[in-house]
């Protein structure tokens, strides 16, 4: 802008000195025209006037006329025959002697010619003129004139000399005028361009003074609104950016692009931790260099060449086994190529829901296979005539009642099970003494530990503190926790029940000296209709259900529990439970 400044100052300076230059020059040179043109008219008219008074006919009085005539005007005069002769000089006093004719002036003057005003008669500081004598119709002569000029030019120069002052002041105040104008027109622009800088540089609070409505007033109002409406479209960027960004970050599912030449250019936070590698470490890298199984590579690349969707199903082994939905969508295609979008969805959970449903519709129906096929043996035995034979009538209907009932804790357990998961369970909370709780669980267990030559013990260092849960589902819990004991530990067993509380919590153990539980088997013994040993479990009668109600039940009271087992020395159950 400063260069548009100085260009400005530089051509009006340039115009302006022209204009003065060929102004001063005009002005001048026709002053000196005027003035000189002037001075020959008057000494051309004073020459007439002195050609028409001469005494012609005293021809030995020429130089005393001459001398006159030169003291009235200043000036040299020649009094000349026709042949161009000098008869009389003002100033050398030698007649006869010299001739002028070879003087332009002089040749026109004795051709009868009246006198020019043109300046071709000046020559040497002097100007000179030829009138031509006359008397009666004929020329006798011509009287040379010649004034000198010296003094004349000397104001003239006085004149071009003043001139040039007063111009170059006057160049001098148009040079500052045309100076502070330039920067007057600049400084809105440079205001403007330096707004512009600023609203390229996403500086968009900046704005421009606007002090007129002529062009740069629109201009700058221009600017105004352009910045207004930056904002505000930057402001909406800004928030779908965030929106975005927080969606992309807050995914379950994996997201990366992929750019046209291969690089990776975007990946969320999901995608570190379903590969265990940080987003840092493949941005602006080639997907050829992704984590993962080379069927996701093949996938891109797929992509990229046909431009068409795909969807796979991947299994990823590090850094742990997960399952997972590959979908890739083709980006728009430029000039280097196609991008690609690419989603995993984890289906591992889904994949493991439906084993497990099919797991347990698969044990569903084994466990009611048994008793039911039981209980239609039988029958159709004792249709047969068995029940003529009375002992083996009461027998096998003891065994029907037997798989009756097992078919009903069966179900009841399942619904049981079903109710707790889909939380459509309500707990009737109250603060109830924890040794009235335990000591009403155990009764109802004690004829069963005796009959099967089992220890039951319980420990209580405080039975009078009271705990706050659903009577009937604690007992419950206690129930499957001794009926599961029971099961699993040998004839000369014991099963101790400890309880005690802390500062915020208490806690509660189920421990036995049974067969234990392998390592690992433990992480899934509260799967529904998992069995440790399944023949023991069958013939105790238990449903496989047990710890699974238990689980959910102490989770419904916000608790936790915890298993801890040796194989050959028991299994410890501990229950924990805020106050």
């Amino acid at each position: 802008m400063r260069t548009l400044r100085n260009r400005l100052t530089w051509m009006f300076l340039l115009l302006i000195g022209l204009s003065m230059l060929g102004t001063g020059l005009f002005v001048g040179l026709l002053l000196q025209a005027t003035y000189l043109d002037s001075l020959t008219g008057r000494l051309n008219k004073e020459g007439t006037l002195l050609a028409q008074t001469l005494d012609w006919g005293k021809q030995d009085s020429f130089d005393a006329q001459a001398d006159a005539f030169g003291r009235a005007l200043s000036a040299r005069v020649i009094i000349l025959d026709r042949d161009g002769t000098v008869l009389g000089d003002s100033i050398k006093k030698k007649a006869g002697k010299r001739n002028l004719r070879y003087l332009p002036e002089v040749r026109q003057a004795l051709k009868g010619m009246a006198p020019s005003n043109q300046f071709a008669h000046k020559r040497d500081n002097r100007l000179n003129t030829a009138i031509p004598v006359t008397r009666n119709g004929q020329i006798r002569g011509a009287v040379w004139i010649q004034l000198d000029v010296t003094d004349v030019n000397r104001s003239i120069r006085q004149i071009w000399i003043s001139m040039a002052g007063g111009l170059a002041v006057a160049y001098l105040l148009a040079a500052l005028a045309s100076s502070r104008f330039a920067r007057d027109v600049t400084r809105p622009i440079e205001e403007i361009t330096q707004v512009a800088e600023d609203i390229a540089h996403n500086k968009l609070y900046r704005s421009v003074a606007v002090y007129g409505e002529d062009e740069i007033g629109r201009l700058g109002e221009a600017i105004n609104r352009m910045a207004r409406s930056l904002r505000s479209q930057m402001s909406a960027i800004r928030k779908s950016e965030r929106r975005l960004t927080s969606v992309i970050e807050t995914m379950e599912s994996v997201l990366f692009l992929v750019d046209p030449s291969g690089s990776v250019i975007l990946a969320n936070p999901a995608f570190e931790r379903l590969f265990g590698v940080p987003v840092s470490d493949i941005q602006g890298k080639s997907f050829q260099h992704l984590p993962g199984p080379y069927e996701l590579i093949q996938l891109i690349t797929r992509c990229q060449e046909t431009g068409e969707r795909q969807r796979k199903e991947l299994h990823i082994f590090y850094p742990e086994e997960r399952i997972v939905e590959a979908s890739l969508s083709p980006m728009g295609v430029e000039k280097d190529g196609r991008g690609v979008v690419a989603v995993l969805h984890d289906i591992t959970a889904i994949r493991r829901l439906e084993k497990m449903r099919s797991e347990f519709v698969a044990n569903v129906s084994h466990e009611l296979k048994t008793p039911i096929t039981s209980i239609v043996g039988f029958t159709e035995t004792l249709l047969d005539g068995a029940m003529q034979d009375l002992d083996t009538c009461r027998e096998f209907l003891e065994i029907i009642l037997e798989e009756g009932n097992r078919l009903q804790r069966l179900v009841r357990d399942i619904l049981d099970l079903s109710k707790i998961e889909s939380k459509q369970i309500h707990l009737d909370l109250e603060s109830v003494p924890v040794g009235e709780l335990i000591q009403s669980a155990t009764k109802t267990m004690e004829d069963q530990f005796r009959a099967k030559q089992l220890t039951l013990e319980v420990q209580l260092p405080d039975p009078s503190f009271t705990v706050t849960v659903d009577r009937d589902r604690f007992r419950q819990i206690l129930l499957n926790l001794l009926s599961n004991a029971m099961a699993y530990t040998p004839s000369g067993g014991k099963v101790a029940v400890r309880a005690e509380r802390d500062a915020d919590s208490w806690w509660l153990q189920v421990a036995d000296t049974g067969i234990g539980i392998p390592q690992e088997d433990l992480p899934r013994i509260f799967e529904r209709f998992y069995r440790v040993d399944k023949a023991r479990s069958r013939a105790s009668g238990g449903t496989g259900l047990g710890l699974a109600i238990v689980k959910h039940l102490v989770e419904v009271h916000k608790g936790t529990i915890q298993v801890e087992s040796q194989v050959g020395e028991g299994t410890t159950f501990t229950l924990m439970f805020p106050l």
